[in-house]
This record gives structure tokens, sequence and C-alpha cells, in this order.
């Protein structure tokens, strides 16, 4: 309540005292053109060569799998893949650290699957867990072999190929990196739910494969392979945001190790099941990326931390690649034309810093699908789906800025249908409304601010074809057994 009181407070001082908006919005643009600059910049970079070692050393693997309420049949696939590695089974270990799930009927027959799959197959529970999956995470770090040389994280949902642990030696051998990135991908996108994959692959294809250039790359969570004796070395998994596998990814960066994106697929797990599941995703992607910027702000920008401007860079563009600024200029611009408050600057300024920011985004996915000659009706379906989750990213970003306390949200991946309304874009539907009231305003006051509160109008539109593209996958899922 207190982060709505100060958002409040600060449009209705801006539209009041007109003079503030404007310096706000003009400072806003300033920042969302530096991120652009920043990311052109990084970019340019190409890629280090990949480098062939004298002496290699066979890794010794450590697979740790969190899972937190989750159905047993999907872990259990993800755990049958790990037992068929085409890899030395003396040469890996897996390990199941279930957290805070209080209905054994979750927990117990994963339990029950690790037993007989052998000792190689380690299987902990704990109820008080705190610092959610990175307190799992840090469990199951302590009780890992001796032997184990690299620490390797798979989410519950994913299933890997039965070369993934080969690859993952290949790829450390002939890069060198300290830890390496896989791209994260998802199983059943075909038929129906293409655009939502390419919307997420996004973020693979531009920001790890730009920060690639200066092995900066960040971690995403699931098929990241870490050196043990780095990730010891920078004290293990934080929970103090809610992605600690970015969070730690600077960390790494900010200790001199090199980390690699290996643009290979060798693994798939399941999309979010709803369109109230994918904004919760995005929501706490935004903001723990955001949390994690500025908890280490002062040494990515001012740091003696041994990184050079590049890898500053890098780390920015994907802190960033989630960030909506937009959500303030888009309530003054609003506020001004239904009450007449703020004058025209403010109205101008605030109309130009929402659509740069639609630009923004929208110009991402576009320069991207024309790079990659990615068909017109996937990637416009995947800039359909960005727009549809652009107020939650930008309500995340404000939320972070306000103080707002983020905790971490488990997606979920059981199938249940929730009630009609669960997927009802409750976010986008009030700006809708909202913006279409202003509209006739907008309509007498410029093209700007017409063109701006149309780009308002058409998140709620989006989200609701990408919820119906949700619930088909959803369907064929669930009719296919994937989940229980």
């Amino acid at each position: 309540m207190s982060a709505v009181l100060l958002l409040a407070f600060g449009i209705l001082s801006a539209l009041l005292v007109p003079v503030v908006g404007v310096v706000f919005c003009i400072l806003l643009l300033v920042v969302q053109i530096a991120f652009m600059a920043v990311r052109a910049a990084v970019a340019r970079n190409d890629a280090p060569r990949l480098m062939q070692l004298g002496e290699f050393v066979a890794p010794v693997f450590s697979v740790h799998v969190a899972t937190h309420d989750e159905p047993p049949l999907m872990v259990a696939r993800t755990l049958q893949a790990l037992a068929v590695q085409d890899w030395p089974a003396e040469r890996y270990e897996v390990i199941v650290i279930d957290n805070n799930t209080a209905d054994p009927a979750l927990w117990q027959p994963v339990r029950d699957l690790c037993t007989r799959l052998g000792p190689q197959f380690r299987f902990v529970h704990r109820m008080g867990v705190k610092g959610a999956k990175a307190g799992a995470l840090n469990i199951a770090l302590e009780q890992t072999r001796e032997d184990v040389t690299h620490i390797v994280t798979v989410d519950a949902d994913y299933v890997v190929a039965p070369r993934f642990l080969g690859f993952a030696a290949q790829a450390l051998r002939k890069t060198g990196a300290d830890y390496v990135q896989f791209p994260q991908a998802y199983a059943g996108c075909e038929r129906v739910a293409a655009g939502v994959d390419a919307e997420l692959e996004e973020y693979f294809r531009t920001n790890a494969q730009m920060a690639d250039g200066s092995e900066a790359v960040l971690l995403t969570g699931t098929l990241c392979v870490i050196s043990r004796k780095a990730l010891m070395a920078v004290g293990g998994w934080s929970g103090r945001t809610t992605t600690e596998d970015a969070e730690i990814g600077v960390r790494l960066c900010r200790k001199g190790y090199s980390g690699r994106f290996i643009d290979r697929i060798v693994g798939r797990g399941y999309l979010p099941f709803s369109l109230r599941d994918l904004e919760q995703q995005r929501h706490r992607w935004a903001s723990g990326n955001l949390q994690t910027l500025i908890l280490h702000a002062p040494a990515i920008l001012f740091g003696r931390d041994d990184m050079g401007w590049h890898r500053r860079g890098a780390i920015l563009t994907q802190l960033t690649a989630w960030l909506n600024l937009s959500l303030i200029p888009a309530l003054l611009l609003l506020g001004g034309l239904l009450t007449g408050w703020g004058g025209n600057m403010l109205l101008m300024l605030a109309a130009g810093s929402v659509l740069l920011s639609f630009a923004d985004i929208v110009g991402r996915l576009v320069w991207r699908g024309l790079r990659d000659e990615t068909p017109w009706a996937v990637f416009a379906a995947a800039i359909a789906h960005r727009v549809a989750l652009a107020p939650i990213s930008a309500l995340a970003t404000i939320e972070v800025l306000a103080g707002r306390q983020m905790r971490f949200v488990v997606t979920d991946k059981s199938g249940t249908v929730r009630g009609s309304l669960y997927g009802f874009p409750i976010v986008s539907f009030v700006l809708f409304t909202v913006a279409a009231f202003a509209l006739p305003v907008a309509l007498q006051d410029g093209w700007l601010s017409t063109v701006a509160i149309l780009a308002l109008m058409t998140p709620f539109p989006a989200a609701l074809a990408t919820a119906r593209t949700l619930d088909r996958y959803r369907l064929i899922l669930t009719r296919a057994g994937a989940t229980a």
C-alpha cells in the first residue's frame, strides 16, 4: 500500500507542479536512450574464440534439481532423463532438494523414485527453508560429493538430452570458461505457442549472445554449469533477490570468472500454463533483475572490480532486458489528459517516453525476427506476447523502485484449471479502460498523444490472445499426460 500511495503522491505532484513532471520525463528519456545506446554498443562485440586446452580433466558433475510443490510425474520425467545420460555413471550424481513441500503425496513419490534409480540419486526433503530456491540450492551444495568439480542446475520440469552432460563437458573444454549457460527451450510449442516461445527465446538470441562476447553471461536458473571452485569462491547462492541466478552471475563476473553462452538446445521444459502464471514469471524476472541491478549498481557503474566497460555494459543489458520504465509517464499522460493539468510540454514528453518504450520492446523483436528470418506469423505473435506483458514489467519496475519487498513465486506446472478469471489480464484491462476514456481528449490534443494512448490500449487485446494461446497449450500437454 505504501508503494501505491507514494506513486499516487508523485503523479499528483507532477501534475500540479508541471515542472516536476517535465524534469522527470526528460530524465527518463535520457535513461531510456542510454540503455538503448549501451545495448547497441555491446552488440558490436565479437564472441571470443574457442579454446582447445592441452590438458583437460573430464569434469565430475553434481546435478541439482530443486523442487517445491511440483507434480511428481513431471519431476519423474526430469530424473529419468538424467538417469540415462551418456556420461560415466561414476562421474556424476543427482541431488533432488525438495523444499517446503507440505503434502507428502507430492514429494514422497519423488523420494521413492530416487531410491529406485540407485545410489547415484539422492533425495533431500526439508521444511522451513529460507531463501526460496537459493536456500534449497545451498542445501544441495552442502550435500555434494567431495570429488565434484562442477555444479549443474536443472529445473524440475526440464527433460534434458541424453548427451547433455557430454555437451556440457565439451563446452567447458572448448571455451575454457568457469561457467556456461545453455538456452532455455520449451516442449510442445510448435502447434500453438510458437510465438510465446520466440518471445522468450529473444533474450538468449539477443542479450545472452551479446554478453558472450564479453564472457559475462549471467545465469538463468536452469541448464547452467558452474565450476564448484568459482561457486564457493563467491559464497554460494543468495536469496537477496528473486532472481538468484542473475545475482550470482554478477558476483561471478565481479570476481573475474568467465561465463559463456552455448547456443545449443540440450533440454526442454514447459511454458507457464496460464496468462496469470506467465505474468507472475515475468514480474519475478523484471523485479528480481532490477533488485540485482540496484544491489550491485555501485560496483557495476563505479566499482574497482577488474571489469572493462564492455563487460559492465553486457551485465547492464542483461539485467535491464525485462525492465520497463513507461508506467509513470503513462500515468502522467493519462492523468494530464483526463484532468487538464500538467500542460502541453508534460503531455508531449510523457507521450514520447511511452512511445519510445513501446518502440524499444517491439523493435528488438522485429530486428531479431528479420535477422533470423523468423516466419512473419511467429514473430508477429511474439510481438503481441511481449506487448501483453509490458504492463506487468512496468508494474514490477515501479514496485522495486518504490521499495516494495518482493517474494519468490514458483511457476505452477500442475496444469490445474483455476477458474475463468484466473487468466484475465486485470492490469491491462484497467489500463485499457482508462486509456479509452482519455482517447477523445487525446484526439483533440494531437497526433503524439493519440498514438501514445492507442499504444497503451494494445496490451489488453494482446493479453487476451496470449491467454487463449496458453490455454490451448495447457490442454494439449495435459491431454498428452505431461503433468499429473
